[in-house]
């Protein structure tokens, strides 16, 4: 009977590259009535989304826009105004090994906003901190058979491969209506931001059905004396079936992040309250995982007849999918500067997290940075509105490991800051951490196997004294031996220094 295998051909997911890239998005837009008084910027906010990306030689190309908003003090006004501005963005990302055709994946997340006034501009200055990947899929042949040949000795292992299967995302438009009340005298609407979460991703008929909300918070101007605006807070729902094939559903998961918020104060007339329209937009992403398994041979000899020449090969693949979420509270404390005017009441706060470093150790992995904070406040004794900025450390604890091309995303989901004395502040911030983890394993297999030329052996016996780390499986491929000859069917532990007879 003559040597014959089978093989079984899986998919495997190879990553090309990863990078990390901070990119600077600069947006300006006139300021109406500036004239020659002062501006002086209060807060700003930004929200990056991208809307498309190109895999091409060597390289990753990444399209989107940035919507920037800002509010400030013109001259001595205590009212507040507000102004907004967009721009475009591109960016290109070097990876070696990109080619058209591969997978891509790219999440762009603001770490810096800063507003200047120049010649009756206001100018924003974003600082964009971008991680992108390329990824190939592959096909692997592997033996997971073989027969044919007298006195075969074959190791197998267990061979399972992780795999993007899916990504597709989808634009999703919520809207809201608040009231609001009179005694409030709300004007307009200044400025906008929000958190969103998933509550549930279900299989439903035809995809994945996505439920979660946004908390949004709107900044409005206000008629009332000593308080010349208001923070509003109050959650949104949504709901979206993102398509998908059945197979796919089981294994995927979703994520969904802000790309612009919008707001309107509808003034009342009398007696009447004022209402506040929202509108959201939201871009819910869906990434589906496959996984193929098989049993691939790994090594193998035979003890009579013809000896076997082996062609060897080494199998990159992503072996498993590590995913943490949480929530993480950071504390910290925000001092004015020398010549700020002290607090009295505290209107808004907006923090922004930019991750610094990352690190694993004993399976748990590590994430430091800064929080950037703006703190919009009203003085004691005075009617204009002040701001104070700070960048406080923090410090996250991950429930699993975690390396260079983890997939890292912080985000705030609320922000709170009370004043201890008339010079600092005390923030609670509360932090949506996500992190996935691609494990990458490598595992030697046999390529290939033919016959070569027949065994000899002299007869006789072998005193052997094994070597650390020495395998029966070693000393019988040596040898010629099967494996159970020489650990007697399991029943001899083969120790380093510790004489074993062999009869060959």
């Amino acid at each position: 009977m003559a040597l014959e295998t089978k093989t079984q051909v899986i998919e495997v997911e190879a990553l090309i590259g990863a990078q990390y890239s901070q990119m600077l998005v600069r947006a300006e837009a006139l300021v109406p009535g500036a004239g020659r008084s002062a501006i002086e910027p209060l807060m700003t906010e930004a929200n990056v989304s991208l809307s498309g990306m190109d895999v091409q030689t060597d390289r990753l190309v990444l399209d989107g826009t940035a919507y920037c908003q800002a509010v400030y003090r013109q001259g001595e006004e205590s009212t507040l105004r507000a102004l907004t501005a967009q721009a475009t963005l591109s960016q290109v990302i070097d990876i070696p090994g990109a080619a058209a055709g591969m997978l891509s994946r790219a999440l762009a997340q603001v770490e810096h906003v800063e507003a200047k006034y120049e010649n009756g501009h206001m100018v924003f200055l974003v600082t964009c901190g971008i991680q992108a990947q390329v990824l190939e899929l592959k096909q692997a042949e592997l033996i997971d058979m073989i027969s044919g040949v007298d006195g075969l000795e074959t190791a197998y292992a267990d061979v399972c491969s992780f795999k993007l299967a899916a990504d597709t995302d989808a634009d999703v438009l919520v809207k809201g209506e608040i009231a609001l009340p009179v005694a409030l005298d709300a004007r307009t609407s200044l400025m906008d931001w929000g958190a969103a979460s998933i509550d549930s991703a279900e299989p439903d008929l035809g995809g994945l059905r996505v439920k979660g909300r946004v908390l949004v918070e709107t900044l409005i101007s206000s008629g009332v004396a000593g308080r010349p605006a208001a923070l509003i807070k109050y959650p949104l729902e949504f709901d979206r079936l993102i398509e998908l094939p059945d197979w796919l559903v089981k294994d995927a998961f979703a994520s969904v992040g802000i790309r612009r918020i919008q707001s309107q104060v509808e003034q009342s007339e009398g007696d009447e309250d004022a209402a506040l329209t929202v509108s959201v937009e939201l871009r819910i992403a869906v990434q589906a995982n496959a996984e193929d398994c098989t049993s691939a041979l790994t090594d193998v000899y035979t003890t009579e007849g013809s000896a076997l020449e082996v062609t060897r090969a080494e199998l990159s693949l992503c072996s498993g999918i590590d995913r943490a979420q949480f929530t993480e509270s950071v504390r910290g404390t925000v001092l004015l500067g020398e010549n700020a005017p002290g607090v009295g009441t505290v209107v808004a706060v907006r923090v922004r997290p930019e991750i610094g470093q990352r690190q694993s150790e004993d399976g748990r992995g590590r994430i430091a940075g800064l929080l950037e904070a703006t703190v919009l406040y009203m003085p004691g004794g005075s009617d204009l509105p002040a701001s104070a900025q700070a960048e406080m450390p923090f410090e996250i604890e991950v429930p699993a490991p975690i390396d260079d091309d983890s997939w890292i995303s912080v985000e705030v989901v609320s922000a709170e800051a009370n004043a201890l004395m008339s010079d600092r502040l005390e923030m609670k911030t509360l932090l949506n951490v996500c992190c996935e983890t691609r494990r990458r394993s490598r595992i030697a297999v046999v390529q290939g196997v033919e016959e070569g030329a027949p065994i000899r052996k002299r007869p006789g016996f072998v005193l052997l004294w094994p070597c650390a780390g020495e395998t029966s499986w070693e000393i019988g491929k040596r040898y010629g031996l099967p494996v159970t000859k020489v650990d007697a069917g399991g029943a001899r532990a083969i120790e380093p220094g510790k004489p074993i007879i062999l009869k060959i």
